[in-house]
């Protein structure tokens, strides 16, 4: 051919041997494969068809048979003899035919599949075979031509590879007759391997001659050395099998298109009468290959047959590709991974913490920053140790950068005893095990963290595990665990219940949860960062203080021991920290002996050696100094200095002077234990000392129930099983779902009987409306709008109501429960809620704002808003799109009820501009919301307006400081704490839900109900410590009239003393420190009603008259406690008229002037009068009352004309209502003879139609 390139022509010869005279017969060998592959393949597609085909005519045949016969004969006949003789000897013929051939495949499957020692050695076997082969291939290559005339019985190299095929066709064989779908099998990888290698081996049997072809496609075996090892057990890893098998692969196609390589250049190509060939030899083509592929391309060899050059462009397309991805692969399982791979060397003087479970850079940022704070003296000498089935990515990769120090990553899994020995669980201190709180399927997740517990349990049983549960139900399955112990350190943290417990008592104590997350989560406060955190508003700085406030748990030492609980106190605060609760040994009525943790203990409570106190303060220094503390040493702790605080250290006085003291204390505790026979703790090794009280407590008539008169049945029946929450029999939930029609009719009632006629002012009255089966108008109540669907996993509501139903209470304390839910989805829940009082449920969407204000939404005492849907959504700020769009709803509903209208005639006003302050005043929250959040960033969504805070941390945002937002995150803060305070998760569950009771548990556990209680003696549990929000008048009442401000230290002193109770912090209006600081705008204004929690001020702060304070007391009877028993929507509307009166005339101040006039006013939020002032108000407090006087009457008859108005709007409604029903109804009626005047017409039509077409017929064939 004229283009074929020119050769040497001494290479001519070396293509074929010269004994074959120049006669090529390599089609001979060529057509023999592609004769067996597509020939046997049309065959197979015969048989199919032919057998369906066979199939088809029986059942035709089948169901003809069956026509054939009557419906009678058929039921009157066995179905045996449907058949002939014949036919059923044919069908057990063929039966056994089968079953004989089903057991020769099952045969074939279990010797193929390497699942048997027999199928193992077969397949090591076929696969030596095949390298064997590729070997014989490597070594014609070097001493023969391509094609040769060698005789079979004089070249070992045919006699050998001709017997490695019969073993192979044998095995192709026995793989065809095994397989369920032959047409597929046929043309699979090993299949086309065999056809191409296996028959030319006959062929050169049968010609005497030899041809290579495609004998290098045995290199394709080589992808069988995973599946080999893997049946030797030589590798198990995942990572492992994945390397060996990317790079037998990577081998196999490298050596393969070598070898095709080698062919087409030795050979030349035939169009060109095979001239153009070169001599290259196989290991010179597999150096050829191993260059192209990298695409370096050195030039010293390459292609110059048209067939080489055409093969090797088809494999830069596809080579290149496969190779290409392989490369990324590799660098992560040789790279990264490698690191991540290895083995934890244990350092000397250092501790490690195991963490598993949920691992992603969102937990793991909270948790490592509270977990690894410097405040936490241990943190110093422990090391983190992740272990995780992923590779970290590049934002995990940055998290472990930023602790390099402290914080290991390993690649594995709990469950793989082999990780266990990497990470040396054995040696741990604890195993932490974190749940997945966005899990949409929380009882798999829970079941996945109980099974790696007992896998870490069953490697080692002595190590303390930490274990986060989503459900509550799931802890009856850890404690069947074998070596699970509450007694060694094993701990469970419910999710749930600490999260729906904080914001349950957040409806009872607003705030709750802002303060106690704040304590239980470690952050350092410092001047400097303090306001460069705060921003603009400097008010967050001393609320910052409060929120760096953290707990440690400290043995108190000898100076304390004899002292009663509330001494140990004072002395604390003075030393500048504050001690919420103690940890002692108990003893139970079986001789158990248990650590408990006592919140606030009575005043009988006295400390002895050995207990531990929480600790509140601001760093570990600050609560050292309970530990250093000696009576000797500062016997006047009233005037230690800041300096003396500082320096305070370890005692160094010699024992023997500490034991003469304690001979004269031990005395005194003798003599002092025969007046007090109440007290509950014994005195040992103590030195009583005189007592820090300035006077002694007043006395109350609060006395333990055992020592009251035995209560009446009816008060017995009111309280459950376990004496610590109310109780009525369980009723079904039909009987708690609020009727829609009957809030209607209220609605409409109360809007007409509270019209003002005649000029009579009638405050509150309550309208008189149809009766219904329940309560249809709600005041001081509590809703809860969750967002569910029947297929939204439940929650577990039980663990909200019950800080709201403790028996700490009294019953005309307890606020009423309204759900407003899918009905569908809290009937999952309903068996565990039924037993608890006044509890409703609303059935319709939480999001319509129709549905709340039914249910009096702007009379609610708290509205909780969560959601169970959007789990499974991938942007995360949509996770909390329901929950964000119903807080945005119900700040439209207090934007229509702010009545801007109503309030322009009470102030006598005629014009209302919207742009200014003022009526962004009117448009603040006067709804109380608690918001929970998923994802911390969405806080953002919850306020509008707060633009600064969008760099914030979660917790110095205003909604979460105010207690409006809740966060999923701020739990992970208790997980650390417990680690390092073996009761933290004790204590906080002492103040939801009243400590550990071990009935609860079993209750709690086993998702049963609860049930009557039976005995007085249970309800002693009702006399423990609760968390209370109280005004500040009820406990300083003359705050207004001294002379001195009040300030922290006072407030705390005096009410320790006078009520024993422990001040915790104090609950601030915002406008009242926007006020108070020194850098306000007055332009910006963020709110008067909303609160701020500020978490144990500095001793000199200064209290205001309109202050909140947190207090932990002890429970006492209904009419000695601080609470208001007339309605709060009452009171407040009341003191706003009374502060109109008086305080109206004097106040300038255009905020005051509508904000007081508002209904929905608090008393509390009055900006109160200097007392240079008070004289000149009472001389003109007359008049003033006089001309207020006249502009009420005015407004309330102005709101009359109002009220009308609207009652005729509703009147107009159901008339329309009522009319389009009546239309309706008239079109029901007529609508049939409409529908048979239509047909009567097109039946006329089409008559006249078919007349005029057999007319025109007529006419035609007439013309013909």
């Amino acid at each position: 051919m004229g283009n074929c390139p020119t050769t040497p022509s001494e290479f001519a010869p070396k293509s074929l041997d010269p004994s074959c005279n120049g006669q090529r017969m390599w089609t001979t060998f060529l057509f023999s494969s592609l004769f067996t592959l597509f020939g046997g393949w049309i065959l197979i597609l015969i048989y199919d068809v032919t057998k369906a085909l066979l199939i088809k005519q029986r059942r035709l045949k089948l169901v003809k048979t069956l026509k054939n016969f009557s419906h009678g004969d058929y039921c009157t006949r066995r179905p045996s003899s449907l058949w002939t003789s014949n036919s059923r000897l044919n069908h057990d013929a063929s039966e056994d035919y089968f079953s004989w051939l089903q057991a020769i495949k099952e045969w074939e499957n279990n010797l193929i599949s390497g699942q048997t020692k027999m199928g193992k050695t077969l397949v090591g076997i076929i696969f030596i075979c095949s390298v064997a082969s590729l070997i014989l291939y490597f070594v014609d290559t070097k001493n023969a031509f391509i094609e040769s005339c060698t005789e079979f019985n004089k070249s070992f190299t045919m006699q050998a590879d001709l017997a490695l095929n019969i073993l192979f066709l044998i095995y192709f064989f026995l793989r065809f007759t095994a397989s369920q779908h032959k047409r597929r099998f046929w043309f699979s990888v090993y299949s086309i391997v065999d056809m191409f290698t296996i028959p030319p081996s006959f062929v050169a049997l049968y010609l005497n001659r030899n041809w290579i072809g495609f004998r290098f496609l045995r290199a394709i075996r080589i992808m069988n050395i995973p599946d080999i090892l893997q049946y030797m057990g030589l590798i198990e890893r995942p990572r492992t099998i994945r390397i060996v098998q990317l790079a037998s692969q990577f081998i196999a196609v490298w050596f393969a298109a070598a070898g095709a390589v080698h062919l087409a250049e030795n050979s030349g190509d035939f169009f060109c009468n095979f001239e153009n060939g070169q001599e290259l030899d196989v290991f010179n083509a597999i150096y050829f290959m191993i260059v192209t592929m990298t695409t370096v391309g050195y030039g010293d060899v390459f292609c110059k047959t048209y067939i080489g050059k055409f093969f090797m462009l088809l494999f830069l397309i596809g080579g290149l590709a496969f190779f290409a991805t392989m490369i990324p692969e590799f660098s992560n399982l040789f790279g990264s991974n490698g690191q991540y791979s290895g083995r934890y060397c244990i350092v000397k003087g250092k501790r490690h913490v195991i963490i598993c479970g949920h691992i992603t850079p969102h937990s793991m940022t909270t948790f490592l920053r509270d977990f690894l704070h410097k405040d936490r003296d241990q943190a110093e000498e422990l090391d983190v140790i992740i272990i995780n089935r992923k590779v970290p990515d590049i934002e995990m990769e940055a998290l472990l950068k930023r602790y390099y120090a402290k914080v290991k990553y390993f690649v594995g899994t709990v469950m793989n005893v082999a990780d266990l020995h990497r990470v040396q669980v054995d040696k741990a201190t604890a195993c932490l095990i974190i749940a997945d709180k966005e899990c949409p399927d929380p009882d798999g997740d829970d079941s996945a963290n109980i099974m790696r517990v007992i896998s870490i349990k069953n490697f080692n049983q002595r190590i303390r595990i930490l274990l986060q549960l989503l459900h509550y139900k799931n802890k009856m399955n850890v404690a069947s665990i074998p070596g699970w112990s509450a007694k060694d350190g094993d701990e469970i943290i419910c999710i749930a219940e600490l999260k729906l417990g904080l914001i349950g008592m957040s409806c009872a104590v607003p705030g709750f949860s802002t303060m106690m997350t704040n304590i239980f989560r470690m952050s350092a406060y410092k001047t400097r960062s303090a306001q460069e955190l705060t921003q603009t508003w400097l008010w967050r700085e001393l609320y910052h203080r409060g929120a760096a406030m953290e707990m440690y748990l400290e043995e108190l030492p000898r100076a304390f021991h004899g002292k009663s609980f509330t001494e140990a106190a004072l002395i604390c605060f003075k030393l500048r920290v504050m001690m919420l609760a103690v940890e002692m040994k108990h003893t139970d009525e079986n001789g158990n002996t248990r650590m408990i943790v006592d919140v606030a203990p009575k005043a009988d409570c006295t400390i002895i050696y050995g207990t531990r106190a929480f600790i509140v303060c601001s760093s570990s220094d600050d609560s050292k100094r309970v530990k250093y503390y000696c009576s000797v040493c500062y016997p006047d702790v009233d005037r230690l200095t800041e300096i003396q605080l500082k320096r305070m250290k370890k005692c160094r006085h010699f024992m023997q002077e500490i034991v003469v003291n304690d001979i004269a204390a031990e005395s005194q505790v003798s003599f002092g234990k025969e007046k007090h026979t109440s007290t509950i703790i014994r005195l040992a090794e103590g030195d009583t000392r005189y007592p820090l009280l300035l006077s002694e407590p007043e006395p109350t008539d609060s006395v333990s129930l055992a020592q009251s008169e035995p209560l009446i049945e009816e008060s017995l029946s009111q309280f459950d099983a376990t004496g610590m929450f109310y109780f009525v029999p369980p009723r079904p939930i039909e009987e708690a779902v609020l009727n829609l029609d009957s809030l209607r009719e209220r609605r409409l009632a109360f809007r007409r009987q509270n019209t003002i006629k005649n000029g009579n002012f009638q405050l509150n009255e309550k309208p008189k409306f149809i009766g219904a089966k329940h309560p249809v108008h709600f005041q001081d109540h509590v809703i809860v709008c969750l967002h569910a669907d029947t297929s939204s996993p439940t929650i577990g509501l039980r663990n909200f109501v019950m800080p709201l139903r403790a028996s700490s209470f009294h019953r005309p304390e307890l606020p009423t429960i309204i759900f407003v839910t899918d009905l569908d989805y809290i009937k999952n829940e309903w068996d565990m809620i039924s037993t608890f009082p006044d509890i409703y449920i609303l059935n319709g969407s939480p999001s319509n704002p129709y549905n709340l204000q039914l249910i009096c939404i702007q009379d609610s005492r708290q509205c909780v808003i969560m959601s169970t849907l959007d789990r499974e959504n991938q942007d995360t700020y949509l996770v909390d799109k329901s929950s964000v769009l119903c807080t945005l709803n119900i700040r439209q509903i207090e934007m229509k009820s702010a009545g801007f209208a109503s309030v322009m005639n009470l102030t006598g006003q005629n014009t209302f501009d919207i742009n200014t302050n003022q009526t962004m005043f009117l448009l603040q929250n006067k709804i109380r919301t608690i918001t929970t959040l998923t994802i911390d960033s969405n806080v953002q969504y919850v306020e509008q307006g707060d633009t600064d805070e969008v760099e914030l941390e979660f917790f110095l945002t205003t909604p979460f400081a105010s207690g409006a937002a809740f966060a999923d995150s701020v739990l992970d803060c208790i997980l650390s704490c417990a680690y390092y305070n073996d009761n933290a998760v004790n204590l906080l569950r002492n103040i939801l839900t009243g400590g550990v009771d071990i009935q609860l548990e079993e209750i709690l556990a086993e998702g049963g109900g609860f049930t009557q209680c039976e005995t007085f003696d249970i309800l002693k549990k009702r006399n423990r410590a609760r968390v209370a929000l109280l005004e500040i008048r009820e406990l300083i009442p003359d705050i207004d009239i001294r002379t001195k401000p009040v300030t922290f230290s006072v407030l705390f002193c005096e009410t320790i003393q006078r009520f024993q109770m422990i001040v915790m912090g104090i609950y601030r209006l915002l406008d009242v420190l926007v006020r108070n600081d020194p850098s306000n705008n007055p332009n910006k204004i963020p709110g008067g009603h909303k609160r701020i929690v500020i978490c144990y001020p500095p001793h000199g702060y200064h209290m205001d008259p309109s202050d909140m304070i947190y207090v932990m007391q002890q429970a006492r009877p209904y009419d000695e406690q601080f609470s208001r028993q007339v309605s709060t929507t009452t009171i407040q509307r009341f003191r706003s008229l009374l502060f109109s009166f008086i305080v109206l005339p004097f106040v300038k101040h255009p905020f005051i002037t509508i904000g007081m006039m508002n209904p929905n006013f608090h008393s509390t939020d009055v900006y109160y009068i200097p007392n240079d002032q008070f004289h000149q108000m009472q001389s003109e407090v007359n008049d003033v009352t006089d001309i207020m006087r006249q502009n009420i009457q005015l407004g309330i008859e102005r709101g009359a004309n109002l009220d009308d108005l609207e009652i005729k709007a509703e009147d107009l409604n159901n008339y329309s209502q009522q009319f389009a029903y009546g239309a309706h109804e008239v079109h029901n009626k007529y609508w049939w003879k409409n529908v048979k005047m239509w047909i009567l017409i097109i039946i006329i039509v089409v008559i006249i139609l078919t007349l005029i077409i057999v007319l025109s017929v007529l006419a035609a064939k007439n013309k013909i």
